[in-house]
């Protein structure tokens, strides 16, 4: 997550000359961008800092003024709170052209472990090899390299969680990439797209599997997913995240750190005591 969030967000700001620091040390005052699990929960910033927590992975902090979320649903539900999309993978190498129709391999990119159960079984490797079908799980190495995919998989199970912290990463990669995508119910896949637009959407496994067949015999299925994704993926691209970066940190946080600097001790403790709610009702419910 530092890498990620961090060490890259303030790279990419630097080489657009925004002006950020990287520092490992806590201001006395400003703005400070940080990953929310840096600090306790008992953590508060000093007075004359506007504390903007990354959440990530991780849960919302109760002693940030805002929240910089991964999932927009989740943006939508947590406030005060921006939504911000993960970077795209880096050096993401996309499909290529020469496979032109073939549909052969799908793949999923990502720890095995957060694979639908029964994606992992070998009944269901069987049935899609009865298809002519390969199923290709990639490791951390191969995470950037969509060259050999035809479709991409990301079903982290296939019950009625919306999974609000996790971001859509794997599906605007997938785009990118110009691959089809098939989903599971989670929450940032529909908020970053439109399932059966530009993605598709199963609910059960036996769904994902006629959903599978179906980019198999319709070439035009694939090709209208694909086109699709390609422009929804603009809005992801390195540069689109870098723009949404540079609006964030020169234009929305510098007034609201200059409202909070303002506030008496008061508002400041009457502040602290609802957002302490509000992250607890977000991490219980």
């Amino acid at each position: 997550c530092a890498q990620c969030w961090i060490y890259q967000t303030w790279a990419a700001l630097t080489r657009a000359n925004v002006d950020v620091h990287l520092t490992h040390d806590l201001p006395k005052a400003g703005i400070m961008v940080t990953l929310a699990g840096f600090f306790g929960d008992d953590f508060r910033p000093p007075k004359d800092v506007f504390f903007a927590d990354i959440v990530a992975d991780s849960v919302p902090h109760p002693g940030a003024q805002i929240h910089i979320l991964q999932n927009s649903v989740h943006a939508l539900k947590l406030r005060p709170s921006v939504y911000m999309p993960l970077w795209p993978h880096p050096n993401l190498l996309p499909r290529e052209s020469a496979r032109g129709t073939t549909f052969e391999n799908i793949c999923f990119f990502g720890d095995k472990q957060n694979l639908a159960p029964e994606l992992r079984d070998p009944n269901w490797r069987s049935q899609l090899n009865e298809l002519g079908l390969d199923l290709k799980i990639h490791g951390a190495d191969h995470w950037h390299d969509y060259r050999e995919a035809d479709g991409v998989i990301a079903v982290r199970d296939f019950g009625f969680s919306r999974h609000l912290h996790k971001p859509g990463t794997k599906l605007y990669n997938a785009w990118l990439a110009g691959v089809p995508f098939l989903g599971g119910r989670d929450s940032a896949y529909a908020g970053d797209g439109c399932p059966g637009e530009n993605y598709l959407r199963a609910t059960t496994p036996e769904e994902l599997l006629t959903h599978i067949r179906r980019l198999k015999e319709d070439i035009t299925l694939r090709t209208r997913l694909t086109d699709a994704g390609h422009v929804a993926g603009k809005g992801f691209t390195p540069a689109a995240t870098l723009e949404r970066w540079q609006n964030l940190v020169t234009r929305d946080l510098p007034p609201l750190a200059e409202d909070w600097r303002r506030r008496g001790s008061l508002s400041r403790r009457t502040f602290y005591f609802a957002q302490k709610v509000r992250v607890w009702r977000d991490r219980t419910f």
